[in-house]
């Protein structure tokens, strides 16, 4: 699929975000440990469980050192699955930082947390009044982005707070959504 460069560029920032990589910086492999909740393994954040024939097809192209072509699928995939989220936007900063929640917390936590962040109800279904909202918002793009970074973190400490097991996560994700908004802000 031809894609504009912005989106092609979003989808490269959330795979490295995601991606574990070799030794020489190639697309790896990674076995999830057990109880991790994704499956047996990932690539790049596609998991077995959520994504078996991309994750399938993934870890194929690097078993046979196809680490470009894996790329490429790996960065599509993302952006394939986003593109719900992705479509709300009207600018690339914000195009940005709603496909990368929604590739980590999904379609409706997506929602809620932009909802969150424009203080709208909070239903997880963009209709036309978040929409709306969200039109008005990106008129101040880094305000927005600061409100939604804010939003992304309230969001998780209500339905996922970091307490035992999680607490190890928290470092990483508090780095994504900060990494994120850096990124979307060179977007503005």
């Amino acid at each position: 699929m031809n894609r504009p460069p912005h989106e092609l560029e979003i989808g490269k920032h959330i795979l490295d975000v995601e991606a574990r990589r070799d030794r020489s910086g190639r697309l790896a492999v990674y076995k999830l440990p057990s109880g991790d909740g994704g499956g047996t393994f990932e690539v790049a954040g596609i998991n077995d469980k959520y994504h078996p024939e991309a994750s399938a097809r993934i870890a194929d192209l690097i078993a046979r050192k196809k680490f470009v072509q894996a790329e490429e699928e790996a960065t599509e995939h993302i952006l394939k699955v986003t593109d719900v989220a992705g479509g709300w936007a009207r600018t690339p900063s914000t195009e940005a930082v709603l496909r990368d929640t929604a590739f980590n917390r999904g379609t409706t936590g997506c929602a809620r947390i932009l909802q969150m962040a424009l203080d709208v109800e909070v239903d997880g279904k963009v209709g036309p009044m978040t929409l709306a909202a969200l039109q008005r918002a990106e008129r101040e793009p880094r305000a927005f982005l600061l409100r939604f970074r804010e939003a992304r973190q309230a969001y998780e400490l209500k339905v996922a707070p970091p307490v035992g097991k999680r607490v190890k996560f928290w470092k990483g994700l508090v780095s994504r959504w900060d990494n994120t908004t850096k990124f979307a802000n060179t977007l503005v």
